[in-house]
């Protein structure tokens, strides 16, 4: 139906997760499916309602005083009932089940359809939640057969779906997946994605060249639940003109819902188009994914030619744990140290970004394992994503729960719909879970939000230093500090600290030099405590290196700094993951070295996930990889990768 049409309404809401403002393709491709092969798309008027955050539900609840709800009671006058759809992820799964609520409230009469990874497991929503139906699996043939025949009667007839059926949760036989999914029509063919003067709607744009994921990880649910483990893919002649749509129409950045890329061999096709595009256009900005688990010849390739053209924002690992039984309760096998260790190193030294994803919590770790897990990969990855272990519907954990004793604590605020905190196993207790939030919390403020990352680094590159002590200690400082500057969240609360990490790290650095010197009298205590002295004068210099290059409050700005050593060297060597030599460390090298800072913390920058995007930077001109082997004789030249 084109815009302004009549006919029954169907409403299709869907809501990007924070900081992502993207097209509806999800949504989207509901409706393409529907217009293509629809039997009754004269009798539907199909809206897609695509909200930026919460603060766009709050906003639509205007229209739909004033549109919506008159356009579904006329309906219903006329016998024809309304359908509202909801796109269901983690993200957004609370604030879509608040407005369920006040939809079926206010219109018991229309049918409530929900999909996506969330709802999954039927059976913690039906009966609990006004959801008439929930679709199982891909939803795109299915949501066509219940507009085709919505009536009751019929949906026993529908694969793939559940309901209840006098109080009993029915499912109906499982729809098999698509295998040719050039079948589908382009979502891009349901969404407008420039306004009336053809400027941009959206800033990125989510899109899969993939389907699938040949892994069975037991905490996600790409492989395990709605998904499934056969990878499928679109024919590059489809990647191709959607690719063209969207950097025409001047979105910025490109998001793929690939599980594993790198993991095809058309993959390769796809980054040289996506290169080929930036040369001529100059879009997108930026291309994201999920990597393949394997590092392969293809996937190194990739990952350089998308360096080369300042096309990758970061390029991750997914170890998620180095512990044997978390490893093999988890289903996963990572590669030998000895393979990405080197890959690490070599990457590091041509600057690409390179990162490792670690996971706290999971079901046969423990708190001695994972610190020793994040000293090693300190050591060897400039970069470390760690994440809290949230545990989710229709993955292999959230069946087992009982079985490995997990215990969960609900998201603040909004219960189970946002999953559960695991905070204690089989294998850890529930203090020493709580302990280990806290822990990464430490490592999220101070390594990945740029506040001292050099510094944790050379501390971790000594083998007589153990971080985590060191990093607990040190926001436990923080938070004693600025309790009086917080006085309404509970900072002896290691949860709650976790949880407003946020703000914690936009309110810890409003006065940096307050800030960084509580920070550097609790390193120096803790080195004296641990009797290490003899790393006191070393580690003080790094520490005006991160002070000079942390993220800013207020305007981009350039200033010069003054170090009693050779600080870029330092920072050179720091960051091809090598210790300083003692000439970089030498006081009677004094440098003025101008720094620029892109401001934004607090306005742009709002938590500490995007530190590393807005720290400053050293002005001067790069040296190259040769050289810098040359200036650091301790920097080991990059092997070549063993694959």
């Amino acid at each position: 139906m084109t815009k302004g049409s009549t006919g029954t309404p169907v409403l299709l809401f869907s809501m990007d997760s924070d900081q992502f403002w993207a097209a509806p393709t999800t949504t989207g491709g509901l409706k393409a499916y529907y217009q293509q092969y629809g039997k009754h798309t004269e009798h539907y008027n199909i809206e897609l309602i695509h909200f930026k955050d919460d603060k766009g539900i709050v906003n639509w609840q205007k229209s739909w005083q004033e549109k919506h709800l008159p356009a579904i009671r006329q309906a219903s006058q006329s016998h024809h009932q309304a359908i509202v759809g909801f796109s269901m992820y983690t993200w957004n799964a609370a604030e879509f089940l608040a407005l369920i609520h006040q939809i079926k409230t206010e219109c018991p009469n229309v049918l409530c359809i929900a999909g996506g990874p969330h709802v999954q497991q039927a059976e913690d929503y039906l009966g609990e939640d006004p959801i008439d139906i929930i679709i199982l699996g891909e939803g795109e043939s299915t949501f066509t057969e219940i507009l085709d025949q919505p009536d009751r009667k019929y949906w026993s007839h529908i694969k793939g779906i559940a309901f209840l059926d006098n109080g009993t949760i029915k499912k109906t036989e499982e729809r098999q997946r698509r295998k040719c999914l050039d079948e589908l029509p382009s979502p891009l063919d349901a969404i407008e994605l420039t306004d009336a003067h053809g400027k941009p709607l959206y800033d990125s744009i989510s899109y899969e060249t993939s389907r699938g994921c040949p892994f069975k990880c037991a905490f996600c649910e790409w492989g395990t639940g709605a998904i499934g483990s056969k990878m499928y893919q679109f024919s590059m002649t489809r990647v191709r003109s959607d690719w063209h749509r969207i950097v025409d129409a001047g979105i910025k950045d490109i998001w793929l819902a690939d599980s594993n890329f790198g993991a095809l061999k058309e993959d390769l096709e796809k980054a040289q188009l996506i290169c080929e595009l930036k040369q001529k256009t100059g879009l997108p900005s930026s291309f994201a994914t999920s990597w393949s688990k394997k590092h392969s010849p293809r996937v190194q390739e990739i990952v350089l030619l998308l360096h080369k053209n300042g096309l990758l924002p970061h390029y991750q690992l997914a170890l998620q744990t180095l512990t044997p039984l978390a490893l093999e309760l988890s289903n996963r096998k990572n590669m030998a140290a000895n393979k990405y260790i080197p890959i690490a190193q070599q990457m590091a030294i041509e600057g690409v970004p390179i990162a490792a994803e670690l996971i706290w919590g999971l079901p046969g770790d423990n708190l001695a394992d994972f610190e020793s897990n994040l000293d090693e990969l300190l050591k060897t990855f400039p970069n470390l994503n760690i994440f809290a272990y949230t545990l989710l519907p229709g993955t292999e954990f959230y069946e087992k729960r009982n079985e490995y004793q997990i215990e969960t604590i609900p998201v603040a605020g909004y219960g189970k719909a946002k999953g559960e905190y695991v905070v204690a196993c089989h294998t850890f207790d529930r203090n020493e879970g709580i302990e280990g939030y806290f822990l990464i919390t430490a490592h999220i403020l101070f390594a990945h939000g740029h506040i001292i990352p050099l510094a944790i680094r050379f501390l971790a590159l000594h083998s007589e230093i153990t971080t985590a002590p060191l990093l607990r200690e040190l926001l436990r400082i923080v938070c004693a500090e600025y309790q009086a500057d917080m006085p309404d969240i509970n900072l002896q609360d290691r949860m709650t600290v976790y949880e407003h990490r946020a703000t914690l790290f936009t309110t810890i650095l409003q006065e940096p030099e307050r800030l960084y010197s509580h920070l550097e009298q609790g390193v120096l205590n803790h080195l004296k405590r641990t009797n290490n002295r003899q790393l006191i004068t070393a580690t003080k210099q790094i520490l005006a290196i991160d002070h000079a290059l942390s993220p800013r409050c207020g305007e981009a700005s350039e200033i010069n700094y003054e170090f009693s050593f050779d600080a870029i060297s330092c920072k050179t060597a720091l960051d091809c993951l090598s210790i300083p030599s003692s000439d970089d460390l030498k006081t009677s090298n004094r440098q003025t070295v101008a720094v620029k800072c892109p401001g934004g913390l607090g306005t742009i920058l709002k938590d500490p996930d995007g530190g590393a995007w807005l720290r400053g930077e050293f002005q001067h001109q790069i040296a190259e990889v040769q050289t810098v082997r040359i200036i650091h004789p301790n920097i080991k030249p990059a092997q070549p990768i063993e694959q």
